[in-house]
Order: structure tokens, then sequence, then C-alpha cells
């Protein structure tokens, strides 16, 4: 969370590629009729939905500038996005219209930080800009990570008086000792260095900013001062603790060898106090919604199969597992959820062709309601208000009714589909790719 309605949730929702495949097919009870030998039949693509308005980001030869992998912020009626080629953008979210433009340097990774008065974004080779959110006019640059080697930036986040940075620094597989990402605290009003720490920088929420250190701890900073509140290092060498979730008024992330091998835990996030923690070998990354949380794990044996867990966010407690859908540790299916089902989708490489499975599982029984199967590569899922499910395969978004599983209507998402899942604010639905920003309403 870095400003009040900037929608922060966007990191949860799962960006992650994972390939899969087209023609669709539904059932409520019995699932497998969508199993049919030699593939499912193939569904023709939804229709096409036209924009309200399109905010096109093309070079001289017609191809996308790029959006960022950042997530598009809104703040006041205002959208900003990162190119990566030239800078950051002020669109207004209404009309579509450009409000100012501002060519920034190596702006390639990491949102900004918007206040009423300021935009704060971090750029790779170490700066932070100050910019005027009038105009986009400079106020201050500071480059505290000119020194660190090739760094990229992070996100920004800001109180209004302290803005927090993470530089990475370039390092590579073979590299026997990596160099930390490095925190920075600088002053909103002039840009002067407050503190410093060798940390990333996760979340900041509730007056504590969340930090993994270079031992993979999971550390919680004071963000005025930089003072540790607590620490979690992780139990076993070579394991490190991730943030994933908020929910309950608990904190939820993994612990241990992230991907092969790793357990849930449910911390205080005031004291870092372990509440439970839940076996989850080879677990992907956890959703959380209202009072469940959703997690994709086998059990303990290299050749347990990958299932769907709901937990339980106060104790911890497994509510319901879905059946089994892969024996691969390495697979790492998405998961969405909304007040009424779980959502997974998931992919397999094939000889010939891809195939995507997504599958609707109710909150309170964990029942499959639905399933589609599109043989198709997929990106990234996100579940949104109005009943509606977004699924990135290959170069569009599909919107997909909740309720049924069918896919209503389709719009673009680029040549290059890496860029953020929609963004619902106001009514309105947002989404950006390498060409530019679409406003759609739901």
């Amino acid at each position: 969370m870095r400003t009040t309605g900037e929608q922060r949730d966007v990191r949860r929702r799962q960006v992650v590629k994972w390939v899969a495949g087209a023609g669709i097919g539904i059932g409520l009870a019995n699932a497998a009729a969508c199993d049919i030998p030699g593939g499912a039949p193939k569904e023709a693509k939804p229709p096409v939905r036209k924009p309200l308005w399109t905010f096109a980001l093309l070079d001289e030869d017609g191809g996308g500038k790029g959006v960022a992998h950042a997530p598009v912020v809104h703040q006041d009626g205002v959208l900003y996005v990162r190119s990566k080629k030239d800078g950051l953008y002020a669109v207004d979210a209404a009309t579509g219209r450009e409000r100012w433009h501002a060519p920034l340097t190596g702006a390639r990774t990491g949102a900004p930080a918007v206040t009423p008065g300021a935009v704060f974004i971090a750029a790779d080779g170490g700066a932070v800009h100050a910019l005027r959110s009038a105009d986009g006019e400079p106020v201050w640059r500071q480059a505290p990570g000119s020194r660190l080697r090739t760094p990229t930036a992070g996100d920004v986040w800001t109180s209004g008086a302290v803005a927090l940075v993470s530089f990475h620094p370039y390092t590579y597989d073979e590299d026997p000792h990596p160099p930390p990402s490095v925190l920075y605290a600088l002053d909103t009003r002039k840009g002067e260095l407050l503190w410093q720490t060798e940390a990333s920088l996760l979340e900041v929420r509730d007056g504590l900013a969340y930090v993994n250190t270079p031992d993979a701890s999971l550390t919680a900073l004071d963000p005025r001062t930089g003072t540790v509140r607590w620490t979690a290092p992780p139990e076993k060498s070579g394991g490190r603790r991730t943030l994933d979730a908020f929910a309950a008024g608990l904190l939820l992330g993994r612990n241990g060898n992230v991907g092969i091998g790793s357990e849930l835990v449910a911390y205080d996030p005031r004291t870092g106090n372990v509440r439970w923690t839940a076996p989850a070998a080879h677990t992907s990354v956890p959703v959380a919604h209202g009072d469940a949380v959703y997690i994709s794990a086998p059990g303990r044996s290299k050749r347990d199969e990958q299932r769907l867990q709901a937990l339980d966010v106060t104790s911890g407690r497994l509510r319901w597992t879905a059946p089994a859908f892969s024996t691969r540790l390495y697979e790492s299916p998405v998961i969405a959820a909304d007040g009424d089902c779980a959502y997974l989708c998931w992919s397999e490489d094939g000889l010939d062709e891809d195939r995507t499975t997504l599958r609707a599982h109710d909150a309170a029984t964990g029942r499959e309601r639905w399933r589609s199967t599109r043989h198709v590569s997929s990106y990234a899922a996100d579940a949104a208000p109005g009943n509606r499910l977004f699924i990135c395969y290959l170069s569009d978004w599909y919107c997909h009714d909740t309720r049924t599983g069918k896919a209503l209507w389709r719009v673009s998402a680029g040549e290059a589909t890496t860029g953020p899942p929609p963004l619902s604010v106001d009514g309105m639905l947002y989404f950006a790719s390498d060409e530019g920003i679409h406003a759609l309403r739901p």
C-alpha cells in the first residue's frame, strides 16, 4: 500500500506465466465431460469489446512502447502509467487524454507513489524523482542508489513525509556473493537521505514497512527511522520468508525453500508472533479473500499430487480440498478468489499444443461449479466485482462470467503479455499493455 485509493492489491493478483489451452467446456456436476478424447472441442473466441477510450503508447514504427511491469496507479481521477521506453504519463481517467508526460532516463520498473501535490518515481540507475502532480514538472532529483552495480528500481511508497524505495543491483546466477538490495528513505520535501539499510521493500501497511533482508528474513521496520520492530529469520539455510497477503488482521507468507518445500505462516503484523502454520510443501502463492486463504500444494512426498486447499484465515484450519490436478513439483498454478468461489488455473505443456484449464470451486464447500479448457497459452488471472473473472490468454484478456464460466468478451493485451491485470476503480476497468491503456465499463 502506497497511498489511499491506489488499489495496492495488484501484486496479489498473481501475474505469473502459466501455459495452457483453448476450446471451452463447462460442466457443473460432471467436470469430466470436458475431457473429450482427442482434445476439447474448439470454441470460437468471444467478441472483441470496444473500449470507451484508448491511450496509445506507440513508437514511430507502430510498435508498443511497453507499459512497465508495475501496476497502473489511480489517484484523484488520474492514471499514472510507466512506459518502458520513455518515462511516466499522467492520463485523465475519464477521457483518456494525456495530462502530462515526464521523460525519465532509465524509467523501466517500479510503480510511482502519488500524493495530492507530488508524484515520486524511481528509475533504473539509482535515481528518485519528485514531480508536481499538477503538471509533471520536476521538484527534485536524488540518486541514492547510483553507486550500486547497475541498479533496478522497485516500487516507491510515501506517507507524505517519507518516501521509501529499494534498488536491486545486477547479479548473475553464478555470483558466489551477490550484492544485496538497498532500501532508502528520503525526505519528500527536498529529497534528503534520512536512512538506508540493506533490504528489499515488500509492502508498507499500518505504519510498518515490511522487507526482506539479505539473509531472507521477513522484517518489520519503522518507515520514519528504519528501526527494526521485529524479524522472522528463515528456519533453514537456503530458505526464505515471503509476504503474500493481509487478511483478518494477519500477515500471511511462506517460509522455507519457496516453490519446492515450504509452509504457510500467519503472523501478528505488529509483533511478528506466529499465530499458526500450515504444511504446504511446494505451495503456490496464497490468495486471501474474506475469512479464507487459498493455496495450491501437495503433501510432503515428492510424488504427492497438488490440490487446491481452503484454510480458515484466523486459525489455519483446513476447510476443504479440491481434487488433484498435477504431480509436477515446479508447476505453479494461479489462484483468484471472490466471495462465491476460488478459481484455479493451471498449465500443461503438450507436444502439439498447450492447454489452460480453469476451475471454479464453491468457497464454502469446495464443490466444483464449472470448468473450462482452452488450447492457448495464458499468463494471469484476476477476479473483479460484478461476477467477472479476467484471464489473459496470449494476446487477449478474456472476461468470464463467474457464475457459468462463459467467456463473454475480450480486449487486447498487446504483444507482450506481461502487463498487470486490469485495474478496477470508480466503476471502470483499465487494461494496460505494451500498446497503452484501454478503458471499459464492466
